[in-house]
């Protein structure tokens, strides 16, 4: 609780679940002005306990913009429904965007990169 990264939060990130320490030490790293998109998976939105603290503290930080739900089995090693989370450390208003873009999704076809 002493890295400054994780110590204004309330509580660690837990080590078998480490998806929150890595968006606080993005958003550590942040400038002041900037944006940071994290894609995580969908899980990080509901898990309880330390994360529960850590979700909440962002939320009153006024540091989340928004959320963007995305559909399962969108990337190649899984089949877990995935989010991405847009941070914002200077916000003009306390509103989180939510989007659900899991219908939107159309499966398209491999292909193969051209030799150009």
């Amino acid at each position: 609780m002493k890295d400054p990264r994780f110590k204004n939060y309330g509580k660690l990130a837990p080590k078998t679940k480490a998806d929150y320490a890595f968006v606080l030490h993005g958003i550590y790293h942040l400038k002041n002005t900037g944006t940071m998109a994290i894609i995580l998976p969908h899980g990080v939105l509901f898990r309880g306990s330390a994360e529960a603290t850590i979700r909440q503290t962002l939320i009153e930080n006024n540091y989340l913009d928004a959320v963007i739900g995305m559909p399962s089995g969108l990337f190649y090693s899984t089949s877990i429904p995935t989010v991405i989370l847009v941070f914002k450390k200077q916000r003009n208003t306390k509103d989180i965007l939510f989007i659900d873009a899991s219908k939107e999704f159309e499966k398209g076809k491999k292909t193969e990169p051209s030799n150009r």
